[in-house]
């Protein structure tokens, strides 16, 4: 009898968690841990919290695809790599690496490019310019201050950082 109570508890405990498995399946999940929604009838934000390194990381939706960032407001624009660009929808060939930045890296190349939109919980900012770099160049996708210049505000608080739209 015991053993039907508990399968019956881990089934209806599977039913419950089974669409939350599912968004994030489908590349759908934006909520991170790290980060709380405020629903309020006032501006929407995104709060997130320093990570176990230091730096501040939201789970983002790049074009409707889930994409970890990292804040990083010595990027002048969001920068993510190919494959990223790829998954996301933006496809860039060869030639169009033509421009050159200096990153904490060194020297390198990146094509331009524009995200239709990127959300972090209840903030959408659309028309977002970006940099792909080569994948070899980056292995983290970065929340740069083309993204954050169109917030009405980002504030940091302790280990604390809010997105305000």
């Amino acid at each position: 009898m015991n053993q039907i109570y508990v399968m019956a508890v881990v089934v209806v405990g599977c039913a419950f968690a089974a669409p939350k498995f599912v968004n994030l399946y489908q590349g759908n999940q934006t909520e991170n841990v790290n980060s709380v929604s405020t629903k309020s009838k006032g501006p929407k934000t995104a709060i997130g919290y320093r990570n176990a390194g230091g730096q501040f990381d939201f789970n983002s939706s790049m074009n409707g695809i889930y994409v970890n960032v990292l804040v990083d407001t010595g990027a002048s624009s969001v920068t993510i790599n190919r494959s990223t660009a790829r998954r996301i929808g933006i496809r860039v060939n060869d030639s169009d690496f033509n421009n050159f930045a200096n990153t904490a890296n060194g020297r390198t190349s990146y094509a331009r490019a524009s995200i239709k939109e990127i959300r972090i919980n209840g903030v959408l900012v659309r028309n977002v310019s970006a940099a792909v770099l080569k994948d070899t160049s980056l292995d983290h996708a970065l929340l740069g201050m083309s993204f954050l210049n169109k917030l009405k505000k980002f504030e940091f608080k302790g280990n604390q950082l809010k997105l305000i739209q």
